[in-house]
C-alpha cells in the first residue's frame, strides 16, 4: 500500500468501527469487521482493541513507524440499518468489489441513513405498551391506559433526547409520569388494574438490548465491555424503578392511594 493512502485507509477502518458501535453493533462484531476491512485493504500489522465506548487501533506501513489512533464513542443508540450497511461494506471489500474511494463513499451513505421518523417511534411505543399490557393479562381499560402512557413516554424521550438530557434522568421522568397517569385514571375507573397498565407501559423503557449484549460480551470473554453494558442496564432499570417510586410517593402524599 502506498504511504500516502495509509492514513486515509486507517481512518476509513476506524470510521466503520465507530459507526457500528454508535448504532448498537456488538463489540466483537466491530472488532471483527475492522480486522476484515484492514486485511482486505492491505493494512498489515493491524491491531485493534474495542470497548463499548472506545476504539484503540494501531498499524504500521511498510518501512515506516507504527501509527496509533483512538476513537471515543460517548453515545450509543440502536439503528440496525446502519449496522447492516457497514456489514455489507465489509463483505464487498472482502470480495474485492470496492476500492478505497468507493468504500469511503459507501460508508458515508451508510452513516447518512435516516433515523426512524418521530411519528413512527410514537406509534411503536403506543402499540408496544398496549401489547405488553395485554400479554400481562390486562383487559381493555389497562390496554388503553398503557397505550396513552406509552405515547406520553415517547413524547418525554423525544423531547429530552433533542436537548441531549441524560438517559437516566429521562427514564426517571418518563416512568414517573407514566405511573402518575395510571394512578390518576384509577381514581376515575376503580376497576383499573394499575400494576398491569403501568408495567405494560414501562416495558418499552426496559434496557433489553444492553442486557442482552452485555451477557453476550461476557460469553465471548470480553468481560470489561460486558460489565460496562450490564452496569448501563442496571442503571437504566434503577432509574425506571426510581420514577415509579417517586410517582407512588407523590400519589400517596396527595391522598390518591392509601397503603
Amino acid at each position: 500500500m502506498a504511504s500516502e493512502l495509509f492514513e486515509p485507509t486507517l481512518d476509513l477502518i476506524l470510521d466503520a468501527g465507530q459507526t457500528l458501535l454508535e448504532n448498537g453493533g456488538e463489540v466483537f462484531r466491530a472488532q471483527q469487521t475492522m480486522e476484515i476491512m484492514a486485511h482486505s485493504l492491505g493494512v498489515e500489522e493491524f491491531h485493534v482493541y474495542v470497548l463499548t465506548n472506545g476504539i484503540f487501533a494501531s498499524a504500521r506501513p511498510a518501512g515506516g513507524t507504527s501509527i496509533s489512533m483512538v476513537r471515543h464513542v460517548p453515545r450509543v443508540s440502536i439503528h440496525l440499518g446502519r449496522v447492516e450497511a457497514v456489514n455489507e461494506l465489509s463483505r464487498e471489500l472482502a470480495a474485492g468489489q470496492l476500492d478505497l474511494i468507493q468504500a469511503r463513499r459507501k460508508l458515508a451513505d451508510a452513516r447518512a441513513i435516516g433515523d426512524t421518523p418521530p411519528r413512527a417511534e410514537r406509534l411503536a411505543c403506543v402499540v408496544g405498551s398496549a401489547g405488553f399490557a395485554f400479554l400481562f393479562g390486562g383487559m381493555l381499560p389497562e390496554i388503553l391506559v398503557a397505550a396513552v402512557a406509552g405515547l406520553l413516554e415517547s413524547f418525554v424521550c423525544q423531547w429530552f433526547g433533542k436537548r441531549r438530557i441524560n438517559r437516566i434522568f429521562t427514564d426517571i421522568v418518563a416512568a414517573c409520569l407514566c405511573t402518575l397517569w395510571a394512578l390518576g385514571v384509577s381514581r376515575l375507573v376503580p376497576m383499573l388494574d394499575v400494576n398491569t397498565a403501568t408495567i405494560g407501559a414501562l416495558m418499552v423503557l426496559t434496557p433489553g438490548v444492553a442486557l442482552t449484549m452485555g451477557i453476550r460480551d461476557i460469553i465471548n470473554a470480553d468481560y470489561l465491555s460486558g460489565a460496562i453494558r450490564l452496569l448501563d442496564a442496571v442503571l437504566i432499570a434503577g432509574s425506571i424503578a426510581c420514577g415509579v417510586v417517586l410517582a407512588w410517593l407523590a400519589a400517596r402524599g396527595l391522598g390518591a392511594i392509601v397503603w
